[in-house]
């Protein structure tokens, strides 16, 4: 299998240039470049079609050995092969070099048949995306020796651009979150998973700060729905803006789009006030609670309940006066009010 020849059709007028001896001297070849049609995402392979053409007006060959096609790429591409447009190596064209250094990632060939009048040259080259980018390739058509008497510089320069984009490790098809009492309930579902590591389910309250509260490990590779849960069971009071962070097994990464949802503070009262033998918390949901202190008004400690906090307090063994009881819960809100022990 050669490289893929395309005959164009001839123009409504040719143009005779006659040399000496009455031997056909004029000679112009084109060249163009075309990125693939379909997206290149990082971390894939691509192919960038190249078509050199015989414009000649007369009937007059290019000759082999004479045409030095030069392809530059951006650094974050790098040239891997030529390919005839089947897939298999590059015939009517050997590869004079090709190299892939910081700022000069270039392949350079050399035809080694002869190119008719009207008819074109087409093959691949096939490219690896290191990173994303959007840098320009350019394609310019040498000459081995002089260049042919009547070429048009023109068409000797072809310039294209192949998007290089991120590759997310899965294709995220549903992302919501609900409220469940005081815990907030976060499912998503993948369509498409390729070389997926993990989830990290993070949460924010003003969209500045995120921290990571469940780590979901992923299925790897799926061409099916795939449903997957968390649970916040500490919501902050007022907003909470959810995000998930989908992580590849290679280290690339990507953010869900925010979801959020509104936790009221937990209420909570403190009686009798004045108290004089036993204070009792009225908190709904004594789970929310992480501690309770209680200080008199020169900041001493007068009582902690340590992990396990309980709805009642035993006051009778404290001085009569004011102090302050703080509760903390378990999302890291604190609460606080003034009682008065009496005697």
């Amino acid at each position: 299998m050669k490289t893929k020849m395309k005959r164009l059709l001839p123009w409504g007028m040719f143009i005779w240039l006659l040399g000496n001896g009455g031997c056909l001297q004029a000679q112009d070849v084109s060249v163009n470049i075309t990125p693939q049609t379909f997206p290149l995402f990082n971390h894939t392979f691509g192919f960038l079609r190249v078509s050199i053409c015989n414009n000649n007006p007369t009937p007059v060959s290019a000759p082999a050995n004479k045409l030095r096609p030069l392809i530059s790429f951006p650094d974050n591409l790098t040239v891997i092969e030529a390919l005839n447009t089947d897939g298999t190596p590059v015939s009517n064209f050997s590869i004079f070099s090709l190299v892939n250094e910081p700022s000069d990632h270039t392949i350079v060939l050399l035809n080694t048949t002869t190119l008719p009048q009207f008819e074109c040259f087409e093959f691949d080259i096939k490219v690896f995306a290191e990173e994303v980018g959007t840098g320009p390739i350019t394609c310019t058509l040498g000459f081995q020796g002089p260049p042919p008497v009547g070429n048009n510089p023109a068409n000797d320069n072809s310039v294209a651009v192949m998007p290089v984009e991120i590759n997310l490790p899965v294709k995220l098809q549903e992302f919501k979150v609900t409220k469940e009492g005081a815990a907030a309930q976060l499912s998503w579902v993948t369509s498409e998973e390729v070389n997926s590591e993990r989830f990290d389910v993070q949460k924010s309250s003003d969209g500045k700060n995120w921290k990571t509260f469940e780590t979901v490990q992923a299925l790897g590779e799926s061409k099916d729905s795939y449903t997957y849960h968390a649970v916040d069971k500490a919501p902050f009071s007022g907003e909470n803006l959810y995000r998930l962070h989908m992580i590849d097994k290679d280290g690339t990464s990507a953010y869900s789009s925010i979801r959020n949802i509104n936790f009221e503070g937990t209420p909570m009262s403190l009686y009798p006030n004045p108290v004089s033998d036993e204070l009792i918390l009225d908190i709904p949901d004594l789970a929310s609670v992480s501690s309770v202190q209680m200080f008199d008004l020169n900041g001493k400690e007068v009582y902690n309940s340590g992990a396990s906090p309980k709805k009642t307090i035993k006051v009778r063994h404290l001085h009569a006066g004011a102090y302050v009881v703080r509760v903390k819960g378990v999302n890291g809100d604190e609460t606080s009010s003034k009682i008065l022990v009496v005697k």
